[in-house]
C-alpha cells in the first residue's frame, strides 16, 4: 500500500519518497511510490497534478488513482530521464490547484450544514461533485418551492464561512463507523472529517482549516427530480 501522507496536511507540498513500482496499463504510464502527497481522484474531487523528480530525471504527473490494493497510480509521461526501482525521488504538487479543490471540497460539507441549520432534515446528502467547474451536493428527498430557498440557503453557508469554523477530521474503527452508519472498508477504519457543532461523515479528501477560508460562496441553482435535490453552489 501507498502511505496517504495528504490525509495529513493539506498544504504540504513536498515530499521525499522511494520509486516502488512503474507500469503501463490502459490508462497509461504510472509511477508508484511508498508514500504520496498526490491525491487520487475520488469522492467526487479531482486528482492533484505536478511532478516527480530525481537529479537526473522529471516525470510529469497529469492525473492519480487509487487502485484496490491500496496503491496510487501517478499517471503522466517522462519530461526527462527515467527512474529505476528502489530509486529516492522528490514529489511536488501544484499547490494552487490543490487549494482551490481543497476550497471547493470544503465548501461542499459546509452546504450539509447550511441544509441542516434550516431544519430541512429530511434531507439527505447522497451524492457530491466537487470540481472547481460545476460543483453541486444531491440529496435524497424533495425540496418544495425549491427556488424559494436559494436566498436563505445561501445566506446561511455565507454566515457560516464568516464563523472561522474549524474542521478536523479523526478515524473510527470499522465497528464505530458503523454504529454511526459511516461506510469503511471491511476492517479498516473510516476518517471522518467535521465541521465544529456538527455532524461528521466520512471522508477521504483534502479540506481546508476552517471556513473562513474557503470565501464567499453563492448557490447558483436548484433543481429537484425523481426524489432527488440538487444544489449547485460556486466560490466567487
Amino acid at each position: 500500500m501507498t502511505k496517504l501522507i495528504y490525509l495529513n496536511d493539506t498544504y504540504l507540498s513536498t515530499l521525499n519518497a522511494t520509486i516502488i513500482n512503474e507500469l503501463n496499463d490502459a490508462n497509461g504510464l504510472a509511477i508508484i511510490v511508498d508514500r504520496t502527497i498526490f491525491y487520487p481522484q475520488g469522492g467526487g474531487q479531482p486528482s492533484d497534478v505536478g511532478f516527480i523528480k530525481s537529479e537526473s530525471a522529471t516525470y510529469k504527473v497529469s492525473s492519480v488513482r487509487l487502485n484496490d490494493s491500496g496503491l496510487v497510480l501517478h499517471y503522466g509521461e517522462y519530461i526527462e530521464g527515467t527512474f529505476t526501482m528502489g530509486q529516492q525521488i522528490n514529489l511536488s504538487i501544484d499547490l494552487d490547484k490543490r487549494i482551490v479543490n481543497a476550497r471547493v471540497h470544503s465548501a461542499g460539507h459546509l452546504l450539509d450544514c447550511a441544509v441542516s441549520s434550516l431544519d430541512l432534515a429530511h434531507l439527505k446528502p447522497s451524492k457530491g461533485f466537487h470540481f472547481p467547474e460545476g460543483p453541486y451536493v444531491e440529496y435524497e428527498g424533495v425540496l418544495e418551492n425549491k427556488n424559494d430557498w436559494i436566498n436563505p440557503i445561501q445566506e446561511k453557508i455565507n454566515d457560516l464561512v464568516k464563523e472561522n469554523i474549524q474542521i478536523s477530521n479523526y478515524s473510527l474503527s470499522f465497528e464505530e463507523a458503523a454504529q454511526k452508519n459511516i461506510w469503511a472498508p471491511a476492517g479498516k477504519s473510516a476518517r471522518v472529517v467535521d465541521f465544529e457543532g456538527f455532524d461528521g461523515c466520512g471522508c477521504g479528501g483534502t479540506h481546508v482549516l476552517n471556513s473562513s477560508e474557503i470565501g464567499e460562496i453563492s448557490i447558483r441553482k436548484i433543481k429537484v427530480k425523481k426524489g432527488v435535490t440538487r444544489i449547485a453552489y460556486a466560490l466567487k
